[in-house]
């Protein structure tokens, strides 16, 4: 080993020792000297335990590691027993675990992995600092959040990982991980807008809401957040706008992916995106505005974290509707690009935009780059009109109005802008 690596290793481990224990040090300032828990020194000296075993690993062996953590490990459990018989009283371990938790790290340091020992430490620290913010959440969750994100969790960790990952059904367009993640996705967005909501309140939380799940699913934006409208009325007019403002970055998603996959068909399309782009984002400020206005200083009910349900019944729709788009494009030709767009595009854009831009590049069909963008076109104002029933049909009136405006305006922008390309020469 180079004596300048073994520096860079020492540096870390004495830094995350620092670290660890000016978090610790700092909060007991105050406290006597003869009355403060293990503080900066007593961290840094572990840390340079663990280094020093870090280092004798290779040369000494597994036992040694062993030995010398067992040894640490006693000599805390030790200190533990004593303070606690000294206190009279029940006391929490946080500090002791944190201790060998620096020495652990300090031994990845001295062994080279600095790059885990450094991001396990940054956790630490801050898992220490935002003690009381972190003990303020436990007190405010109620047993419906804490059932919703364990639900959550089993479907995505336990679940997503073993289900296929390959095409059945016809044309092979059923593929369980994708529909399972599909249903992930819904149910992720739907929690997450009511972890917004109730942390940064109904304004920020639908912005969030609306930033975010546009990038991943505008539909999905939908159907969350009309499904939340129906908690409570003042609430509606934040979750429109979270639903316009989805509209307005799925434009830009749309553009991103086509550009990326196949970047000629932009110049037959990039009209529509813009009016579509511009109509969705002028409708999410007036909508936000709105809302501003209406709701000042009146507390908003986030709705329901539980949406696996309706996920789960969303994406059953979605099976039905890709066979449909299948057959659709297979017996149609250009005419079932487009059929297909607005089948599969009533769902999803982004499988719409996938499908006619890999089929505009002559591997599998002769489909014209027009055609392509058409297809593309239609699906996003399929979407749109779909996006409107949704809210119609899911959410409370005061959220429907408003969305429903957005959504068809800037449906009928995209339709201008198809027409601006496809009827005057001077474009596309």
């Amino acid at each position: 080993m180079a004596e300048t690596e073994l520096y860079v290793r020492l540096a870390v481990a004495l830094a995350i020792g620092l670290g660890v224990g000016l978090e610790r040090g700092w909060k007991q300032r105050d406290e006597p000297s003869g009355k403060r828990e293990t503080g900066i020194r007593t961290f840094a000296i572990l840390a340079l335990i663990g280094f020093a075993v870090g280092i004798g690993l290779e040369r000494f062996g597994p036992l040694f590691a062993g030995a010398a953590a067992l040894g640490v490990f006693a000599i805390i459990s030790i200190g533990y027993a004593m303070e606690s018989l000294d206190e009279h009283g029940d006391r929490g371990a946080t500090t002791e675990v944190a201790a060998f938790l620096t020495f652990v790290l300090g031994a990845l340091a001295g062994a080279g992995e600095l790059l885990a020992a450094s991001l396990i430490a940054a956790i630490l620290v801050a898992l220490l600092d935002y003690k009381d913010e972190l003990h303020g959440l436990l007190k405010r969750m109620q047993k419906l959040e804490l059932t919703a994100a364990v639900k959550l969790a089993l479907v995505t960790v336990v679940l997503l990982p073993v289900l296929p990952d390959e095409g059945y059904g016809p044309g092979g367009v059923l593929n369980p991980h994708e529909l399972w993640w599909a249903v992930v996705v819904i149910a992720t967005l739907g929690f997450g807008g009511y972890v917004a909501m109730k942390i940064g309140g109904a304004q920020r939380g639908a912005l969030f809401l609306g930033l975010m799940g546009g990038f991943v699913s505008s539909t999905a934006v939908a159907v969350s957040a009309s499904r939340a409208s129906k908690a409570g009325p003042r609430g509606s007019l934040p979750l429109a706008s979270a639903i316009a403002t989805a509209q307005a970055v799925m434009f830009i998603r749309t553009g991103i992916l086509i550009g990326v996959l196949n970047a000629a068909l932009l110049d037959h399309i990039m009209v529509a995106l813009a009016l579509g782009a511009i109509t969705s984002i002028a409708g999410a400020l007036l909508v936000a505005r709105r809302a501003h206005e209406d709701s000042a200083g009146e507390a908003l009910q986030a709705g329901s974290p539980d949406t696996l349900g309706s996920a789960v019944q969303f994406v059953a729709v979605v099976a039905v509707v890709l066979v449909a788009a299948h057959y659709a494009q297979l017996y149609a030709g250009d005419f079932g690009l487009i059929a297909s767009g607005l089948l599969s595009g009533s769902i999803d854009v982004d499988a719409a935009t996938v499908t006619a831009t890999r089929l505009s590049g002559g591997e599998l069909h002769a489909a014209s780059e027009r055609a392509a963008a058409a297809s593309i076109g239609m699906a996003l104002i399929a979407n749109s009109i779909v996006k409107a029933g949704i809210a119609f049909m899911l959410g409370a009136r005061a959220l429907a109005w408003p969305a429903i405006g957005v959504l068809i305006s800037s449906a009928g922008a995209v339709l201008a802008g198809l027409a601006i390309v496809f009827l005057l020469p001077s474009f596309g």
